[in-house]
């Protein structure tokens, strides 16, 4: 059984084989993309290495454009997946922390709300809703400075152990 992570940077850069090696995982992020540019790697990716599960993360590049383009468009990746047989785990959009090199930071409210309503979306459609934001931040609503890189966006190894341990208990099991 295949679990397989979809996603952008975040995703790229979590060392998923490494803290979790006894597992069957696949990783497909791509540094930069909005989940419109994900859109073009779901065949290539997901439909061709036919996972049981996906667990798909994306919309923090992109998350200037309307609400509606970066959540629809991740519940229509979502469903895509779910026609083709894969159980979808939706992931939270992360917080970012002030300062961030993008200039991203103003959208935290945005990300608040998409995450909410990824959250609904899931639990309308029986899927899991993974919420590492709540976990990331501080009491200010940023990512957590223990855990944020200066770019303000991107996470330290911390962040993506405590990702992985929050992670663990909806993977599949290698059969």
């Amino acid at each position: 059984m295949k679990n397989l992570f979809f996603g952008d940077s975040i995703t790229a850069a979590w060392p998923l084989t490494e803290l979790l090696p006894e597992r069957n995982i696949m990783k497909f992020g791509y540094p930069g993309e909005s989940v419109a540019d994900l859109i073009w790697h779901i065949h290539d990716d997901v439909f061709a290495n036919t996972p049981c599960q996906v667990f798909l993360m994306g919309g923090i590049n992109g998350i200037q454009e309307p609400e509606e383009q970066t959540a629809g468009g991740l519940e229509a990746l979502a469903s895509a997946m779910l026609r083709h047989g894969a159980e979808v785990c939706l992931q939270s959009i992360l917080p970012l922390r002030f300062p961030d090199r993008w200039n991203r930071f103003q959208y935290q409210d945005r990300i608040s709300r998409i995450n909410s309503r990824l959250a609904d979306w899931a639990k309308n459609h029986e899927i899991p809703f993974i919420d590492y934001h709540a976990q990331l931040r501080d009491a200010t609503g940023q990512l957590a400075a223990n855990f944020a890189n200066a770019d303000g966006t991107h996470l330290k190894p911390e962040a993506y152990v405590l990702m992985s341990q929050i992670v663990t208990p909806f993977l599949k099991e290698q059969k």
